[in-house]
């Protein structure tokens, strides 16, 4: 099979890390090579088509811009919409619905033909397609409103527009990653509380500790679309919630469940929520000041009827503008993630006293999630926003070790 070779061939260059015997046993007993050379193989077939879609996203904006397609929807939406605003709302709504269209083979392949491919999901096409459009009815209507309002901004204040945008984008990210996913997640998966039992009564212990206010732990269906397993703290103050799917507390143990949530609330004590909007921030403070310098040069170079950053008809290149700064920046932001995914692993180690549960946590995660075990550092240092598994692994071995020197003694 094409992933063993792959496991062989970083094994004899020596770019994984190498467990001991015993942890070895323990990884490959939960996590048996056969699946791991499956998640090899996935990957190698999903790192390559995000490229692929990426390309075509790139092409298929930019194309849109340069042939006057449009500008001229943007005169049709004018003569029928005299409003500006909601003239700039349409031409957005429409030019996100048809690049959504547009992507579906590659959103249908990517989401629904390879997780049934790989055993990751057993979900009905009826579900994964319901679930699709919910996305895309999200995804147009929050857009275009964003589209409308980053035009008319810009129309109405010339000079200020990057300075007014800068302050603007703080609470607008700060209210998507807090509060927003909190009334979004419903909308895809049914929540109810989890029955009283020793886990329950654990979690819910732990997160009094850590002064999490959450009263109740829910459990969501979220076998609904997939066989992987997650679970998450979110919001803040009333809105905090604890939830966990029902494929985690399928397929792992109490403590495995217990470990993995103890990472999720690492986040919350640790203030990562202010952090990642803090870092968002920035960068999209860094993104604002390119737009402003850059896209106005190219702009003059544009078709007829679009050729400043207020034309409605601008904002597909502005959209291919931002996707190719996604790519390029992909290594920086993965790599801040990377750093805040490490410090909630140590934060569940040294605030849960479970032995092996790390391990076999991640280990159990892994085979659910079809996660690379040991995947190449290239890969890592472009695509990975959590450290690779074999690293968090050995991170979870040696504080278990350590925590119990420390209660052996010298």
């Amino acid at each position: 099979m094409k992933g063993q070779a792959m496991l062989a061939l970083l094994q004899k260059a020596g770019f994984m890390v190498t467990f001991s015997p015993d942890v070895a046993r323990l990884v490959d007993t939960i996590y048996p090579p056969a699946r791991q050379a499956l998640a090899y193989e996935i990957a190698a077939i999903g790192r390559p088509l995000y490229f692929i879609i990426a390309a075509f996203e790139l092409v298929l904006l930019v194309w849109f811009w340069q042939s006057g397609a449009a500008s001229r929807l943007a005169a049709a939406c004018d003569r029928r919409i005299r409003l500006p605003f909601f003239s700039a709302a349409a031409l957005t709504f429409l030019t996100l619905l048809g690049f959504s269209l547009a992507l579906l083979p590659f959103a249908w392949f990517g989401g629904y033909v390879l997780p049934h491919r790989f055993g990751l999901s057993d979900a009905s096409f009826s579900v994964w397609i319901s679930d699709w459009a919910k996305d895309l009815a999200l995804t147009t209507v929050i857009g275009a409103a964003i589209g409308a309002g980053f035009v008319r901004l810009v129309a109405r204040r010339e000079k200020a527009w990057p300075v007014i945008a800068g302050v603007v984008a703080a609470p607008l990210i700060l209210f998507g990653n807090a509060i927003f996913p909190v009334f979004v997640t419903p909308l895809f998966n049914h929540y109810a509380p989890l029955p009283d039992s020793a886990l329950s009564r654990s979690i819910l212990a732990m997160a009094a500790r850590n002064g999490i206010s959450a009263s109740v732990v829910y459990e969501y269906d979220m076998s609904r679309q997939t066989n992987e397993g997650n679970a998450y703290v979110a919001g803040i103050g009333s809105f905090e919630r604890i939830a966990i799917g029902d494929t985690m507390l399928r397929d792992l143990k109490p403590d495995e469940v217990l470990y993995v949530v103890a990472h999720e609330m690492g986040h919350y004590k640790l203030h990562h929520l202010w952090w990642g909007s803090l870092y968002t921030w920035l960068g999209s403070l860094a993104i604002i000041a390119l737009v402003a310098f850059i896209l106005p040069l190219k702009l003059r170079h544009g078709p007829h009827g679009a050729t400043e950053l207020s034309d409605p008809a601008a904002l597909p290149l502005l959209g291919a503008f931002l996707i190719a700064l996604s790519i390029i920046s992909a290594p920086v932001s993965n790599a801040i993630s990377r750093g805040i995914e490490h410090a909630a692993d140590v934060f569940a180690a040294e605030h849960t006293a479970l032995g092996d549960a790390g391990v076999r946590a991640f280990a159990r995660l892994g085979t659910e999630n079809l996660s690379s075990l040991h995947p190449p550092a290239l890969a890592v240092w472009y695509f990975y926003d959590h450290p690779p598994l074999d690293e968090r692994i050995e991170y979870a071995v040696e504080h278990e070790r350590s925590a119990t020197q420390s209660e052996t003694g010298p």
